[in-house]
């Protein structure tokens, strides 16, 4: 079955006769810059300014064992300056530390409704990534990466998150201006890029992030109130623009919510596995059977659990893999370093190399069941004589944006 066969089934609720992976195509599943230097240096560019996650090459994702390939906005890496720190289209100060950016200067923590509506829209990339061609090769499914962060992780960065989560009790006018702002910003942006690709992408990324490891940013009721109404206005602009399915990136301890996500609509969801009430069972209960959780499983672990041999751990994730179908194989988030992008690589070729009937054995079967855990072993010997992924570090296949404004 070819790649796209796989995900028409997938998305259809049929059960595909391979495994998809998504490996190296965006904002959550791409190596960060920093982390990878001598693939940055080559490839040059990158799908999300403050990440530095790369834009590598759909020949790049096919080496890695990616069933997707990347397009959407690039531009290069924000050059630091002594002291790591730059700036971000909106006018976030970041300061670039172990591997992370965290911002440190908000534009608008301390302005008034009128700072608000005249804050200046951002400048987008005046160049978009479209998936180069792969001759003789069985074409992959294209993932539009998201191109501005979203609605509330926009707002905590203008305002401040403890200011912005003030503002919601004591200044709604605020609140509500930012996040009205935000709203605009975000869906001229996915204007602005699913204009400028030659050629409808198969699936579009939104990522916003509602929650800490243990519990809410805010409460369900001001979920409720403040933001799921907008995401269902930027969804339904998307959607007028597109006929891709959506993939929606949330981390946090989101439980209380799951229902609200799913009745929003898309397709694909992007959750944290290991935060709080995040069980895959009770997930797969609240979303049900027909949305498709993507990288719920944690590919670089597993990857490291092959390559270490920890049977125990192949066995749980595996299964876990499984229980979590319909899924999509994928990290969990952007991916550190070199070393845990070569990991999920090899934890790519492990999924590909099980056959359907494998995956209904782990299903059906516990970690430790002793002729499931010889299969996997077996799989894992397989996978492990394979050659380690050579990547290229081409540089994009690139096409200039006519209209940056959001």
């Amino acid at each position: 079955m070819s790649r796209r066969a796989a995900w028409t089934s997938l998305l259809a609720g049929t059960s595909p006769a391979r495994g998809l992976v998504d490996l190296g195509t965006s904002t959550v599943s791409s190596v960060r810059a920093p982390g990878a230097p001598a693939l940055s240096g080559a490839v040059r560019w990158v799908g999300h300014r403050s990440l530095q996650t790369l834009a590598l090459s759909a020949g790049d994702c096919r080496r890695l064992g990616s069933d997707f390939a990347r397009a959407g906005l690039v531009e290069p890496p924000p050059e630091l300056d002594d002291a790591d720190t730059f700036t971000d289209a909106l006018g976030i100060r970041y300061v670039w530390a172990e591997g992370e950016p965290g911002p440190m200067d908000h534009p608008l923590a301390d302005t008034d409704l009128g700072g608000v509506a005249h804050h200046p829209r951002p400048r987008l990339p005046g160049t978009v990534q479209i998936p180069d061609p792969l001759p003789g090769q069985d074409p992959p499914v294209v993932v539009a990466d998201a191109p501005v962060p979203g609605l509330l992780e926009m707002c905590f960065g203008l305002r401040g998150n403890w200011q912005f989560l003030a503002d919601l009790t004591d200044n709604w006018r605020i609140a509500n201006a930012l996040l009205d702002w935000s709203l605009e910003t975000v869906a001229g942006a996915y204007e602005t890029m699913l204009r400028a690709l030659p050629e409808p992408p198969d699936l579009v990324l939104y990522g916003d992030d509602y929650g800490y490891q243990e519990s809410m940013f805010l409460s369900e009721q001001d979920f409720r109130r403040f933001v799921r109404p907008r995401l269902r206005t930027l969804f339904s602009r998307i959607r007028r623009l597109t006929p891709a399915a959506l993939c929606f990136h949330c981390c946090g301890a989101v439980a209380p919510i799951l229902g609200d996500l799913t009745d929003l609509g898309p397709e694909l969801l992007n959750l944290q596995y290991d935060a709080k009430g995040m069980l895959v069972d009770d997930v797969r209960s609240a979303v049900g059977r027909r949305t498709i959780l993507h990288g719920f499983t944690d590919l670089v672990a597993l990857g490291h659990a092959l390559l270490d041999g920890a049977e125990w751990s192949i066995g749980v994730l595996t299964r876990e893999l499984a229980v979590s179908a319909p899924a999509i194989a994928a990290p969990v988030d952007s991916i550190g370093t070199a070393a845990d992008l070569a990991a999920a690589s090899r934890a790519a070729a492990f999924v590909h190399t099980l056959w359907p009937e494998d995956w209904a054995r782990v299903r059906a079967a516990p970690p430790d069941e002793p002729a499931v855990a010889r299969m996997l072993a077996a799989v894992r010997d397989d996978v492990l004589r394979l050659p380690e992924a050579e990547l290229t570090g081409a540089l994009p296949r690139l096409h200039a944006v006519s209209d940056r404004s959001t």
